[in-house]
């Protein structure tokens, strides 16, 4: 069990109430001194003016018997004012300090006793009285045999001029003090008074420090202890884990603003600890999503070396192919023309169509496996829309095809290859008739779109037909997969647009639904001559690509200032090597930063 002493050194309100009540004390102490001494000196002084006063108004009471020497009325005189209250004694002795006249009798004509009290605190020296009588303070106090307090006034009788001139009894002149007037006084009323007083000051103050220190204890408790019980209970919570304890003070004092510092503080731990706790959850799916972007990288760079692979035996076999082919194709056209006719004919007619089928297959085969070698100029793509539209103007008209053609006017000129881009979108176009035997619309859009902080000029072929099944959707672009009936297409269209559209920088996007239709458009990154003339990305960067041409990065030497969506993070087409992914995400880079915001 917790002594006192060790109570009050580990408690703040043991302290406070321990430190306030010794205030208290002290102060009411001093208080309660200064009133009472302040009281008993009021009330002293109050008896000693009353007690002057009278001893006056005796003197000239006597005054008439004394001019007229007249004994036994002074006598009388003395012995009325002896008999009033509070008043122990009245005397008149001379110089010589004989009694002359006296209120007790029985002392009448004995010589004043020189020690006594009064004598003592009227003279400084009573062996010569006449020579040492004070003449500021007359009067003195002193306790009797009974131990109460008397007050003896000292009034001396001067030798007047009616007193040294009066014919009764005449004084010399020369002579100052003719006798002495001593009243003494009973001081019980003023300590009776003193008393009482002394009793209700003391009752009010310890009513009054009682009162104050109950206030003093409520004010302390409502604006002190009880914030710090709160501020207390709170951070024990918060030492056990509870980081969402709130401290709720609503004075608009100092214990407010502590409270709402350690609010704030209990915020910025639970917010830290939150962070930290989603640090787990958040590295989770940062690798899940690095990893999901890694198997991505992973399945393009596959699929491309699977392209590559199949690019490269297809090529084999389409050139040990082509020479028999072609020998069986002139044999075949020559028995046709000196056939005469019937089945030998016929015959000869078949044989040269499916040459003619096989040496178009070869061609896209060809076209497919071999590398593009793109020749990029500025051109607008408006142009090669039209005259790729031209091509198939009488096939769309026999199978009742309508055309609905959009181009935007001052669409910037993009750079392409006029050609490679002519056959990809004529791939498209003749995709759409096909999908429409039965008649259609066939929708051709060039316009212009923004993405990643990089302008794409796409166009957009899209057809009324039955649609592609979504399982199917996902494998059109891949080489030799075709959704025609079989003998129809070779399968290669797609796969041989995506390959141009991506040479290009730029990528393809598919969409179908059921019912009706297919869409697909091709972009290209696009930017204008004035963006092309300012810094570049391998010059900012300083990666030497213009300098070592063995370094590849596809943004060089065409597409320096938009290397994020043609090489870079935001790249949608073929994986283009790691040189222009430097950063994880081209956002990071100072480079594209700068460049978004306009400053290079």
């Amino acid at each position: 069990m917790n002594s006192p002493v060790r109570h009050i050194k580990t408690s703040l309100a043991a302290k406070l109430i321990t430190a306030i009540g010794l205030l208290m004390v002290i102060g009411g102490g001093i208080s309660w001194y200064a009133l009472i001494s302040a009281a008993k000196r009021n009330l002293t002084n109050s008896a000693i003016q009353h007690a002057a006063s009278y001893s006056e108004l005796i003197k000239k009471s006597a005054r008439y018997g004394m001019l007229t020497y007249h004994r036994e009325s002074l006598q009388q005189t003395i012995d009325g004012i002896g008999s009033a209250e509070n008043v122990r004694r009245a005397r008149i002795f001379n110089g010589r300090g004989r009694v002359f006249y006296s209120s007790g009798h029985e002392e009448i004509g004995l010589m004043v006793d020189r020690g006594a009290p009064a004598c003592i605190g009227c003279h400084s020296d009573p062996v010569k009285p006449l020579m040492t009588l004070k003449t500021r303070d007359r009067w003195t106090i002193y306790r009797d045999k009974d131990g109460r307090r008397v007050i003896t006034v000292i009034d001396p009788i001067y030798n007047e001029p009616s007193c040294y001139t009066a014919a009764c009894h005449v004084h010399p002149q020369e002579l100052k003090v003719l006798g002495i007037l001593e009243t003494d006084f009973s001081l019980s009323p003023v300590d009776e008074n003193i008393r009482r007083q002394t009793m209700e000051i003391t009752i009010y103050a310890v009513v009054f420090m009682g009162i104050s220190s109950m206030i003093l204890y409520f004010v302390l408790r409502r604006f002190v202890l009880n914030p710090v019980s709160i501020l207390s209970t709170a951070m024990k919570n918060v030492s056990e884990g509870d980081l969402k304890q709130k401290a709720i003070i609503t004075s608009g004092d100092e214990m407010r603003l502590l409270a709402d510092t350690f609010n704030v503080m209990t915020e910025d731990l639970e917010a830290a600890r939150e962070k930290m706790e989603n640090w787990t959850k958040t590295l989770e799916d940062e690798v899940a999503k690095k990893t999901k972007e890694l198997k991505n990288s992973q399945g393009k760079l596959i699929q491309a070396e699977k392209l590559a692979s199949l690019g490269r035996l297809t090529a084999d076999v389409a050139h040990e192919i082509r020479n028999p082919l072609t020998a069986i194709g002139g044999f075949a056209r020559r028995l046709h023309k000196i056939s005469g006719g019937g089945k030998e004919k016929d015959y000869a007619e078949v044989v040269v169509r499916e040459v003619d089928r096989l040496e178009k297959v070869l061609k896209d085969v060809l076209t497919f496996s071999r590398d593009a070698r793109c020749r990029l100029q500025r051109q607008s793509i408006g142009e090669v829309v039209i005259d790729s539209l031209k091509m198939h103007g009488d096939l769309w008209n026999e199978q009742s095809i309508k055309t609905d053609v959009e181009l935007k006017e001052g669409l910037p000129a993009i750079l392409m290859d006029r050609e490679q881009v002519r056959q990809a979108l004529e791939n498209l176009i003749a995709n759409a008739i096909d999908a429409m035997p039965g008649g259609g619309l066939l929708s051709v859009t060039a316009g212009l779109e923004e993405l990643y902080n990089v302008f794409y000029v796409f166009v957009k072929v899209s057809d009324t037909g039955p649609g592609i099944p979504p399982e199917k959707l996902s494998l059109i672009f891949e080489p030799f997969f075709s959704t025609k009936e079989t003998g129809h297409g070779t399968g290669l269209g797609l796969s041989i647009t995506r390959k141009i559209i991506e040479e290009h920088g730029g990528f393809i996007k598919a969409e179908s639904t059921l019912g009706k239709g297919s869409a697909f458009s091709l972009y290209f990154p696009c930017q204008s001559e004035e963006e092309s003339r300012k810094v570049k990305c391998w010059e900012y960067m300083k990666c030497g690509r213009d300098k070592d041409a063995t370094i590849k990065c596809p943004a060089y030497p065409d597409f320096g200032r938009i290397c994020w969506a043609v090489a870079g993070t935001f790249c949608e087409g073929k994986v283009q090597g790691t040189f222009a992914q430097k950063y994880e995400d081209c956002r990071k880079c100072e480079f594209y930063q700068r460049v978004i915001k306009k400053e290079i």
